[in-house]
């Protein structure tokens, strides 16, 4: 059971194509065989064209696809028709690992978000200076998915150290903690391909991470308010007091809410708050350098 010789014809053979897409080739051998059960895969392989051949008159079109049938009713002639186009430069491996290479992809969705500045950046509140809190916006929020490929399972403990972190240098343009981690799922896949007339498979795992982005970065900014004071162990109110003490009213008892603070201070009535750590926030989320782990989003 062997392949006895093959010739190109010329059925079959050609070029098309569409603006603004790739040529897609065709060409077309005649293949005898001796036996009628001889291996489909060895016909198949009888002129030597694998996925990733190029086309002889364009070398970036690709063997994509084939077809392989019985040209008559003996099982001995067979035709083989082998399609040529130029591939998805996200979908051609990687050759440093032979997996799919990563694949960036973009989205938007609107959602519900605290509002407690207003578009010049000054704290919303009442005539008498106090915050007004409660205050919703709805805001779009934009994130982007990245589609990587891991020969392991060494995504386990990715998905659970980096999940949840924030870049902690610039990445994409955009500075440092505005965008967090989520990760979005996983798939086993296998990854098939012929090398040598050899049909080997390839097992890998997809998996998906998302990152949406924050310009006010993602910290939570709480006002710095209380009902205490920081103070000397006179009772003197001071930033430098080591003792505190309940801030009192203009009756001289103690607030019934809690009023703006500056360094551990009191402010004046009708002062607007601030955010903690001069406006900064807590940062509460871990830190991870994104471009090193996960590259660059093009």
């Amino acid at each position: 059971m062997a392949v006895i010789g093959y010739r190109p014809i010329i059925d079959g053979d050609g070029v098309s194509g569409s603006y603004g897409e790739s040529h897609v080739y065709k060409r077309a051998w005649m293949i005898q065989v001796d036996d009628p059960t001889t291996s489909r895969q060895l016909i198949a392989q009888a002129p030597g064209v694998g996925y990733g051949t190029a086309h002889p008159d364009q070398a970036d079109c690709k063997a994509m696809s084939f077809d392989c049938s019985p040209a008559d009713r003996s099982g001995l002639w067979w035709t083989l028709s082998v399609s040529y186009k130029r591939p998805d430069p996200a979908q051609t491996p990687d050759p440093a690992t032979g997996f799919p290479k990563p694949v960036w992809s973009a989205s938007g969705s609107n959602s519900t978000h605290p509002a407690f500045k207003d578009k010049d950046g000054a704290t919303i509140c009442n005539s008498a200076g106090d915050p007004l809190e409660g205050l919703e916006k709805e805001e779009n929020d934009y994130s982007i998915t990245l589609t990587k490929s891991y020969a392991d399972t060494s995504w386990w403990t990715d998905a659970q150290s980096k999940s949840n972190t924030v870049n902690s240098d610039t990445w994409g343009g955009s500075a440092a903690r505005t965008w967090k981690c989520s990760f979005r799922g996983a798939q086993k896949k296998t990854l098939t391909f012929t090398l040598s007339g050899t049909t080997a498979n390839i097992a890998y795992w997809e998996v998906s991470w998302e990152f949406t982005y924050r310009a006010d970065t993602w910290a939570i900014k709480p006002w710095d308010i209380g009902y205490q004071q920081l103070c000397t162990s006179g009772g003197t109110p001071s930033s430098s007091g080591t003792l505190r003490r309940p801030v009192l009213g203009q009756d001289g008892k103690a607030v019934k809410q809690p009023v703006a603070l500056a360094n551990g201070v009191a402010k004046a009535a009708g002062q607007k708050p601030d955010v903690i750590n001069s406006g900064a926030g807590a940062k509460i989320y871990s830190e991870t350098a994104f471009t090193s782990y996960f590259g660059t989003p093009s």
